[in-house]
């Protein structure tokens, strides 16, 4: 017992001075600490006043995100669609400065960043600025950026990156490259190709890239961008879908052409920019408005969680009916869906279609089927007549300019009443029926 409490002792002692040790030397320590935290903020200041700028050193925006999109996907398309191609041939692709610029600003875009690249070459120097305005709400701060690559055999390589006034070190370029090549999707696509890279020059007002060709890897590169264009556009229309709701003063039902209006003036919009499509804003539109109406959540397949908009849930009605909305806006996008990425992309086409089962025929369905299949195929048939479906519908807020009345037409017949009334599909009774619904809809404002 005597030996325990000694050991206790002898321990208590122990401790008593370390903690005498530790109070002699603490205030040294925390100077030291301070010191330290003093020196990395004065550090930190004079970089940020070196790199920070309350000006921008290049603001030049005379395009809009869609030309640069528009851009960048016929870059791509003029390079993966040669009718020469093969695998063991080598193909240049060959940019200017202008091109460059447009992928270097869609790629901005894709990133979210409120700001503006612009690329040149001289000689056999290319020098790219960029200016990203810094998302403080206080004031106006930009960070400015200069790549300078120089021509070099068999590749080119990048001289300087500076920010602001400092040139950044080889080693943090590398890193950030690292990171632009392993989180962003064009990044990994980047990946797949830059194997098949077999020389960078620069010279001649053009960077010029000489590539192993590829067809099923530059394919899917160029099925990326489409697919990102695609899911750009639908974004855009989700968010004034949600917007337009948001405003609506009813509760539990809105009628269809109260959001054909507000979505077409914005395809409208966008279709008068540089480099548009019309009928490529037209298909992203009509493959929002029919998920909306049928009750599909397309946000999860566009939006990551952070940022996906609250949207309110309304049943949509075409001719007061849920299901004639639903039948139009589902035979419209099954008539555009011609481009695979804009209804692959959430495998709507077929569950649409398996939606609609029946009970008993009816030809209120089938006029509002035929309507929606006129639609889609005139609103993106071609550039004059997608422009033609949005000038109109910008304008009208009547759903008979492109749906005919169809509460006297005949439906729930089942099998035995359809037999004896109509035959079959192919009888007269039948076919002069289908005739009349045509004509109706022909006679519509929007198919004159």
């Amino acid at each position: 017992m005597k030996l325990a409490r000694f050991s206790g002792t002898l321990k208590h002692m122990k401790f008593h001075g370390y903690l005498e040790a530790f109070r002699s030397c603490a205030p040294t320590l925390l100077r030291r600490l301070v010191y330290a935290g003093g020196v990395l903020a004065l550090v930190l200041a004079i970089v940020a006043v070196l790199v920070i700028d309350v000006e921008p050193v290049i603001w030049q925006k005379t395009a809009t995100p869609q030309h640069y999109l528009a851009a960048t996907q016929n870059i791509l398309h003029n390079t993966t669609t040669p009718s020469d191609r093969s695998k063991d041939k080598v193909r240049v692709i060959s940019l200017s400065g202008e091109d460059l610029t447009s992928v270097a600003n869609y790629l901005m875009m894709r990133k979210s960043l409120n700001g503006f690249a612009q690329a040149s070459i001289d000689g056999k120097r290319l020098v790219i600025f960029a200016t990203v305005k810094l998302p403080l709400q206080f004031s106006d701060y930009y960070l400015n950026l200069k790549l300078i690559a120089d021509d070099a055999e068999p590749m080119a390589f990048i001289k300087q990156v500076k920010a602001g006034y400092i040139a950044l070190p080889k080693p943090l370029v590398r890193v950030v490259v690292w990171w632009l090549l392993h989180t962003t999707k064009l990044g990994h696509y980047a990946q797949l190709t830059l194997p098949l890279v077999q020389e960078v020059r620069i010279g001649d007002g053009r960077f010029r890239l000489a590539l192993s060709w590829d067809s099923e890897i530059m394919g899917r590169v160029q099925d990326l961008v489409a697919d990102l264009a695609d899911k750009e556009r639908l974004r855009m229309y989700y968010a004034k879908l949600a917007e337009t709701l948001a405003q609506s003063q009813t509760r539990r039902f809105v009628g269809l052409a109260t959001l054909t209006r507000p979505l077409f003036e914005l395809a409208k919009q966008r279709s008068e920019a540089e480099g548009a499509d019309a009928r490529e804003e037209n298909r992203a539109l009509i493959l929002v408005l029919a998920a909306y109406a049928n009750g599909k959540d397309l946000a999860p397949a566009i939006y990551t969680d952070s940022d996906m908009p609250d949207i309110a849930r309304r049943e949509v009605l075409l001719n007061r009916r849920v299901d004639a909305a639903q039948h139009f806006t589902v035979s419209s996008l099954l008539s555009v869906s011609g481009q695979r990425a804009f209804v692959d992309i959430v495998g709507l086409a077929k569950e649409f279609n398996d939606t609609h089962g029946g009970s008993g025929f009816s030809f209120i369905d089938l006029a509002a089927d035929r309507a929606g299949t006129i639609f889609g195929k005139m609103a993106v048939g071609s550039e004059e007549s997608a422009r033609r479906v949005q000038d109109v519908l910008s304008k009208s807020m009547d759903e008979s300019v492109f749906m005919p009345t169809t509460r006297d037409l005949p439906e729930n017949l089942g099998a035995e009443d359809f037999a004896s009334q109509y035959g079959n599909t192919e009888s007269p009774e039948f076919q002069e029926l289908k005739k009349k619904i045509e004509e109706r809809i022909a006679a519509c404002r929007l198919y004159q």
